[in-house]
């Protein structure tokens, strides 16, 4: 039918034979006198139904209207196909299950993301079936239980704001571009002044092609096994997506207080599970510290970061997308429809026969929620004191000043420089019978150690924490990093009554590390008096074992290095499948060692030259993070060019 460009939706009722001239005069009339719109008017004098006009909606969009109230009892194997937080989300319930083609009332049906993420949940077709948001809010309910937002104004609002969109001439917006969710859809851009909405007789048969039962009047009750499944048209090309407005600083919300929550198996076989098996697994077999999931126009981007490094991989389509955060989050037990702040959580999946701890953070973009999954290796977290790369030298004095009695002994590098990994192992190597070893900290389940005493405890409580510990009667207190005047107060005061002390701080060597702490607000004095030793570390890439390779170094780099040699051979890796290509395999730590004596201690006191100090240091042994790194690059263990990103 070639309606005329700005027909009104009284006047398409009135040329479809559904209601006369007389009777859409009275509704006019009667919406000048209440202010109501036309469609509630229509509704109310019992000219049409509910169902008439929805149906005219369907028939707007094309796609078929669903009468949710002449459904049966849903079955449950198919209620269970779509999570139930996907389904209180984005309004929508499957309905029935034929082969392959699942039934979904939507109230938004031509949201085309939401009906990719289906697809690839459920690796069903999807036959998307408009219903008003409240009919499918009850069959949520009875099937799910209500919420408090299920059961609200919701029949009176949504009305009101399908009649804006009724009453305007078609083709045009909304007064308000409504907020009803299903006016700001695609289909309310597609249907323009030129488009032809089928033509239908109060009394005329189905038209060939039209679903059976959809007819504005000849609303038949056919099951949905025998209304043919519409085929629903592509959406229109969408502009480039513009920048929401800007995120204010967030707080991550943590989805339960980050604790592991009950083990989740990914079970069901769909494109969104194995793609994440698949990933997880070959992350974890990679052994890989974090996966990035990232967002974009036209894609979805997967990183690894593996050695410190990251590395792209093979990235799924960008419509498994929404589906892949949505499943992670279910999983996490986050909040799936939190999608404008950060939220982190903790995960423990078994993949083909092993257990996977990850941390999940997800963070917003203007594409999307960013996700990075941090794994967490508990097996394998502690070393040996003498397996994390100290130099035999560093290594003796390092064992005999943490078998001291008291004084304050503080680790520092920047993020991901191997902090933790050390302090535990600093107390595996002291933890025996006779020592009462206590941790406070929030990685301790990332480190379990038998025999100590672990406290898990927010960053910012440390301190208050720390009060308490008098009464337990510590040999050995170790802290996370101080971040605050409050922890660097409470750890003094403890290492003045006789007791060890060894915490961690953000800095890029010894002497800064002190000097972090000072200005928290501590003094000088207190802390240069009460320390007995800094460690300084950074984490750098090995060689690969299995195609290590000596060459000679070529003429820039031995000016780099002022070699005094016209030749020095260095050892690269050549690539292999054990080391994806990259030449490297694992990592180890460079240290620089600073113990204080009384010596050290008046040179710092005394506000003397960084250079100054770290000369003096040498004499008892100090090795600088430099050296450290270059006395790997000669036993082979490393590259030049590790080397050269020390600083």
């Amino acid at each position: 039918m070639n309606r005329p460009k700005n027909m009104l939706i009284g006047e398409m009722l009135v040329e479809e034979g559904i209601i006369t001239k007389e009777q859409l005069k009275d509704a006019l009339e009667e919406q000048k006198r209440t202010g109501q719109k036309i469609g509630e008017v229509l509704i109310k004098l019992g000219y049409i139904s509910k169902e008439i006009l929805w149906t005219f909606l369907g028939y707007q969009m094309g796609v078929p209207y669903i009468n949710l109230d002449e459904i049966p009892n849903i079955r449950q194997d198919v209620l269970k196909l779509i999570p139930e937080q996907l389904i209180r989300a984005e309004k929508l319930i499957p309905v029935n299950k034929q082969g392959k083609v699942l039934t979904v009332a939507m109230a938004d049906p031509l949201n085309f993301l939401v009906i990719d993420d289906l697809k690839a949940t459920t690796r069903c077709e999807i036959d998307a079936r408009l219903s008003p948001p409240e009919d499918i809010n009850k069959l949520i309910g009875k099937y799910f239980g209500f919420k408090e937002e299920d059961t609200g104004e919701i029949t009176k609002a949504k009305v009101d704001e399908l009649d804006d969109i009724l009453s305007a001439p078609l083709g045009s917006k909304s007064k308000e571009e409504s907020h009803l969710k299903i006016s700001r859809s695609p289909y309310s851009e597609m249907i323009s002044s030129d488009e032809q909405v089928p033509k239908v007789r109060k009394h005329q048969e189905p038209v060939a092609g039209e679903p059976l039962g959809q007819h504005p009047g000849n609303i038949h009750k056919q099951p949905i096994e025998q209304q043919p499944r519409m085929s629903v048209p592509p959406p229109p090309p969408s502009p480039p997506p513009h920048p929401p407005e800007p995120v204010q600083p967030p707080q991550p919300k943590i989805a339960s207080e980050p604790s592991f929550t009950p083990q989740a198996v990914m079970s069901q076989d769909t494109p969104v599970n194995t793609f994440l098996t698949t990933l997880l697994s070959d992350a974890y077999n990679a052994e890989a510290t974090d996966i990035h999931i990232e967002p974009y126009s036209d894609k979805c981007r997967i990183r690894r970061r593996i050695d410190g490094v990251l590395y792209e991989v093979e990235s799924p389509p960008r419509t498994l997308y929404t589906g892949i955060l949505n499943k992670l989050k279910e999983l996490a037990q986050m909040n799936v429809n939190e999608k404008n702040m950060p939220q982190e959580s903790k995960l423990k999946v078994r993949i083909t026969g092993k257990e996977i701890n990850m941390a999940v953070y997800t963070f917003p973009t203007i594409f999307g929620e960013k996700i990075v999954l941090k794994i967490i290796r508990t097996e394998s977290s502690i070393l040996p004191l003498n397996k994390i790369g100290m130099e035999a030298t560093v290594l003796e004095l390092y064992k005999k000043t943490i078998k001291m009695p008291h004084g304050f002994i503080l680790i520092a590098g920047p993020t991901n420089s191997g902090k933790a990994t050390t302090l535990y192992s600093t107390l595996n190597e002291i933890n025996d019978t006779t020592v009462n070893i206590f941790t406070v900290d929030d990685v301790s389940s990332n480190y379990i150690l038998p025999g100590v005493n672990q406290t898990k405890v927010n960053r910012k409580n440390y301190g208050q924490v720390l009060r308490y510990l008098g009464e337990q009667d510590c040999d050995v207190i170790a802290v996370g990093e101080i971040s605050n005047k409050e922890t660097a107060e409470a750890i003094f005061d403890i290492v003045a009554s006789g007791h060890l002390v060894i915490s961690m701080t953000r800095a890029n060597d010894t002497v800064t590390a002190m000097q972090s702490i000072i200005n928290l607000g501590i003094e000088p004095y207190v802390v240069y008096t009460n320390t007995i030793a800094v460690v300084a570390q950074r984490l750098i890439r090995k060689i690969c074992d299995r195609c290590k390779e000596p060459y000679e170094a070529p003429a820039d780099i031995l000016k780099t290095l002022k070699s005094e040699s016209d030749k020095l051979v260095l050892t690269r890796g050549r690539g292999c499948s054990y080391c994806s290509n990259t030449g490297y395999k694992g990592r180890t730590a460079v240290f620089e060692f600073l113990p204080l004596n009384e010596k050290i201690r008046e040179l710092l006191i005394s506000g003397e030259p960084v250079k100054k100090v770290k000369e003096e240091a040498k004499n008892i042994g100090m090795y600088t993070l430099k050296e450290s790194a270059f006395f790997k690059v000669e036993q082979g263990i490393t590259t030049i060019e590790e080397y050269m990103k020390i600083t």
